[in-house]
């Protein structure tokens, strides 16, 4: 059987949390919300981005709809604003505001992000865009 070599690295940032990060790959086994915003809050959070500058995210995601509705057959889900990647334009504003585990570098793009609770995350944003949050 071949062995497969690793990079890993295992910090403690405060008891009991844990970063694990794999070969780059930064895996949270717990979902923390790093600040004590809403998910309001969160869609009402600014940034540029190829769907348009000074945008809220959900502006963002009203705009991802709307071209997707409007191209159709047509939409591209690699670039639906013209370049690929553009989930990416999403997470940097969630890390930057601590809604979503991660960090950016120099020039403010991801270092490292636990794409998981992206994800998850993402979902939780479009269901309030939609239906709002119950208590």
């Amino acid at each position: 059987m071949p062995t497969v070599a690793a990079h890993v690295a295992i910090t403690t940032i405060t008891e009991p949390d844990v970063n694990v990060v794999i070969d780059g790959v930064l895996y949270v086994p717990v979902i923390p919300k790093a600040v004590d915003g809403t998910v309001i809050d969160a869609l009402e959070i600014r940034f540029d981005s190829d769907a348009g500058d000074d945008i809220t995210i959900r502006d963002y995601l009203h705009t991802l709809l709307e071209t997707l509705w409007t191209e159709g057959e047509g939409f591209s889900g690699k670039r639906p604003f013209g370049n690929s990647c553009w989930e990416f334009e999403l997470y940097e504003p969630l890390i930057k505001a601590g809604f979503i585990t991660g960090s950016l570098d120099e020039d403010g793009h991801i270092a490292e992000f636990a794409r998981e609770e992206a994800e998850a995350y993402v979902f939780e944003l479009i269901r309030a865009a939609f239906y709002g949050v119950s208590e």
